[in-house]
């Protein structure tokens, strides 16, 4: 009894202390600068009685981190005010805040992982992915169990040197209910250590004992105000139309002459995308399977042209950093580009020598309406997994802060979960002023043995989630387990339903599965 009431007491003398505090300071140390808190300065809060002093407290704790001390410009402030935001925004479940989560602890303290994979493991109960979309697991799968959500984000390089002493650090979260929540796991990381190694790089003046003053900016002119001008639409940049390498042009009409494609270890995808604002854009991928042997951190150049009847419209050469996705590499950018039935080639190049080029042809619109209900094409990927920076309304294939990997030579293994996805524009609302959309799958193929396969999932009703920041728009997506599928090759057709509008899309693809390790 005498501990509880010890206990009883210092809980009402801890909030005695901070009764004064107005909410702006009140849970200072509870949000998400906790994490970037030395002990000292967790001792010093408690003393903290009123508002002033909070304040204090508060601009010597992010001046002691200014990178930049001499201007009143911080850094590392709006860097921390960026994570906390995507945090807010992706990691919130249930009652826990984003930011304060397991994953939003690592990304403010470590930064965005070089990737993120995304799987399930083990059986569980419950319905719904983290990935923000509706999931069956008996999709073309003959009804395997649900499992728990499962993220494994991946730093590498100087980031996985700096904070966790090795070239690679994997740490792993899991959902174990489907709830949203994902905890840390245990694993070989000391996540403590790394946590108190950046605690100590983060305070670039630690002696500091007051934050500087700045003068305050003059403030500008009050501006005329002028009658609002109708939006026009954007127009498509003007795209060079020769190289300024040679050896690129030397290397295009040498890869259109050919009969044959002399190189095996590229392939593209592309599609046709508009944001609410009406900006028409065209994400293209190339995409390097790890067989290619290409060295991801290598010095890459992205080289290539679209041809509109043999003249070209849009000459690309610029700078190319891989990124990793799974075991294979890709790189992505979005073109604007016109109507047209237009032939694209493309490659990457090192030290000014093509390793690699691939040819697609691109029947383009030009301009899609931005009103009209509509659905994108259908990707198949492997890759799924949240942005750990805020994307940009025509970043290649990112969804309302999901990114999307097109898998693009379509080969998949027996232990993948194949994603299929496609982007809602515009669907009809029911009376919960949400989609009411679905889905149904069939799929047909041959096996290499020579078998036929020929599956059907019955309509179902499916989640359509409204991308973030981008309004009108929903993704739509959902695993299916391979771990059923002999090797072979198939079709995947997706039948999607809008039941408020009357509106039928029928979108197909054709994917492989080959056995383990090849």
């Amino acid at each position: 009894m005498r501990k509880t009431m010890i206990a009883v007491a210092m809980s009402i003398a801890a909030v005695s202390a901070f009764a004064q505090l107005s909410p702006q300071y009140a849970d200072f140390a509870k949000g998400p600068a906790q994490f970037l808190m030395t002990s000292e300065e967790q001792a010093k809060w408690k003393s903290v009685k009123n508002d002033a002093d909070a304040a204090a407290f508060v601009d010597l704790f992010w001046a002691k981190r200014d990178p930049s001390p001499a201007t009143p410009r911080n850094e590392f402030k709006e860097n921390f005010d960026a994570a906390v935001k995507y945090a807010d925004e992706h990691f919130t479940a249930g009652r826990t805040r984003g930011a304060v989560s397991d994953r939003g602890k690592i990304l403010i303290l470590f930064g965005p992982p070089k990737n993120v994979q995304v799987s399930k493991t083990g059986p569980r109960d419950g319905t719904t992915d983290d990935r923000g979309f509706g999931v069956n697991s008996e999709e073309g799968s003959g009804g395997a169990s649900e499992k728990s959500a499962k993220q494994v984000w991946m730093y590498e390089g100087d980031s996985a040197q700096k904070w966790f002493g090795a070239p690679k650090a994997q740490i792993d979260f899991l959902d174990q209910f489907n709830t949203g929540e994902f905890h840390v796991q245990r694993g070989k990381v000391d996540l403590n250590a790394a946590q108190q190694k950046a605690i100590k790089a983060a305070l670039v003046q630690p002696d500091l004992t007051a934050a500087p003053k700045f003068n305050a900016a003059p403030a500008p002119p009050p501006a005329q105000a002028a009658a609002p001008a109708a939006p026009a639409a954007p127009a498509p940049p003007a795209y060079a139309t020769t190289f300024k390498t040679p050896a690129y042009q030397t290397a295009v009409s040498e890869f259109e002459a050919a009969k044959a494609n002399p190189y095996k270890n590229l392939f593209v995808s592309w599609g046709e995308y508009v944001t609410p604002q009406g900006e028409y854009f065209v994400p293209v991928e190339l995409y390097v399977p790890k067989a290619a042997g290409v060295d991801p951190a290598s010095e890459l150049t992205f080289f290539g042209v679209v041809e509109d009847d043999g003249k070209p419209i849009a000459v690309f050469e610029e700078p190319a950093k891989l990124s990793v996705t799974k075991d294979d590499l890709f790189f992505d950018k979005s073109l604007m580009l016109p109507a047209g039935k237009h032939k694209g080639v493309f490659g990457l190049a090192l030290n000014g020598k093509p390793v690699s080029m691939v040819q697609t042809e691109m029947n383009l619109a030009g301009t899609l309406d931005k009103d009209a209900p509509a659905v994108s094409g259908l990707i198949l990927s492997n890759n799924v997994y949240p942005l750990a920076t805020a994307q940009h309304p025509t970043d290649p294939f990112s969804f309302g802060g999901i990114k999307v990997v097109p898998k693009g030579d379509k080969t998949f293994h027996p232990s993948d979960e194949l994603w299929y996805f496609f982007e809602l524009r515009n669907p009809g609302l029911n009376e919960q002023n949400v989609p009411s959309v679905q889905v149904k799958l069939d799929m047909t193929g041959k096996t290499t043995a020579g078998k036929a396969v020929q599956m059907t999932a019955p309509p179902r009703p499916v989640d359509a989630q409204e991308l973030k920041g981008v309004p009108g728009h929903f993704g739509v997506g959902s695993s299916i387990p391979l771990a059923s599928f002999a090797p072979g090759d198939y079709k995947l057709t997706v039948i999607i339903t809008d039941t408020v509008k009357k509106a039928k899309y029928t979108l197909t693809d054709d994917f492989k599965v080959v056995p383990e390790g090849k």
